[in-house]
């Protein structure tokens, strides 16, 4: 049950409000999947100016409150960084829905399926987070995706920080589901940097196999400074054989594992392919 409903103009009425227990909402696509057992007081975040995205010294600053159209349209991030979250966003849901979520609420309610997270775990996000009488805190994605208690709660997830180096970076991001605006069964994102015939910095991100997603750490080292060809892939493709996997309707825990190994490779194809179109 909805107890009350507040729409602040400040954050600083926000803020206390979320101080005592309240709970923010934006789009709300989650609400009663997330919260429908509970006696709740709202705070409704849409009116506190959440919703810029700016580009400053090699960085993009994404507000919480930034819808995934917006995002879908956001022509003014640069690089690498833009074009996969413009990617991500664009693949989410059903239009009506992109209208209504935000990129602050995909995280927050920390549906095992959700689309964003992976791409900010590849992209080395920092989240902002602000409480009454605090000054706001920045917390790695990787810290925010921890079991156990979340940075934002008692407060509001305020801003994303993505960094945009000037080296030529590339992505691949596939992700695998029955209908297009089905939840993912299996989800993989790869970035990394171009440095002459060898990969730098890769990132490989599976997400929607367990409560949180996460890197491939082993399969990362069997790519990290190696230049790309056929055997590097297998033997990074070999550390995800065994790869845990929540239970799931949808599908087997065997198939999906299948789908873990047939994305990632695909992702790292895409990378590469766009790596070898950089001078």
């Amino acid at each position: 049950m909805i107890r009350a409903y507040h729409s602040p103009e400040r954050v600083e009425d926000a803020l206390a409000l979320l101080a005592r227990g309240a709970v923010a909402v934006a789009g709300a696509t989650a609400l009663y999947t997330a919260r429908s057992s509970r006696d709740i007081e709202l705070v409704d975040v849409t009116r506190l100016g959440l919703d810029q995205i700016k580009v400053e010294s090699g960085q993009a600053v994404i507000g919480a409150g930034v819808t995934l159209s917006r995002l879908a349209a956001a022509g003014e991030i640069p690089g690498m960084p833009g074009a996969l979250l413009r990617k991500a966003a664009r693949a989410v849901a059903s239009e009506p829905l992109r209208n209504m979520i935000t990129l602050g609420g995909n995280l927050a309610g920390l549906n095992y399926w959700a689309d964003l997270p992976p791409v900010l775990l590849a992209l080395d996000a920092t989240v902002e987070v602000r409480k009454q009488g605090q000054p706001p805190s920045h917390h790695p994605i990787a810290a925010c995706l921890e079991a156990g208690k979340h940075p934002w709660e008692g407060g509001m997830i305020a801003t994303f920080t993505i960094p945009i180096p000037a080296a030529s970076q590339v992505f691949g991001y596939e992700r695998f589901l029955r209908t297009v605006t089905d939840y993912s069964l299996v989800t993989a994102c790869v970035t990394m940097t171009r440095d002459g015939a060898l990969m730098r910095n890769v990132h490989l991100v599976i997400g929607a196999i367990q409560l949180r997603p996460s890197r491939a750490v082993e399969a990362e080292a069997k790519l990290e400074g190696k230049a790309f060809d056929e055997a590097t892939v297998d033997a990074a493709i070999a550390t995800l054989a065994e790869v845990a996997v929540a239970p799931n309707y949808r599908a087997s825990a065997a198939y999906r594992r299948k789908l873990v190994g047939v994305l990632a490779r695909r992702a790292l194809m895409t990378a590469f392919d766009w790596a070898k179109e950089l001078k």
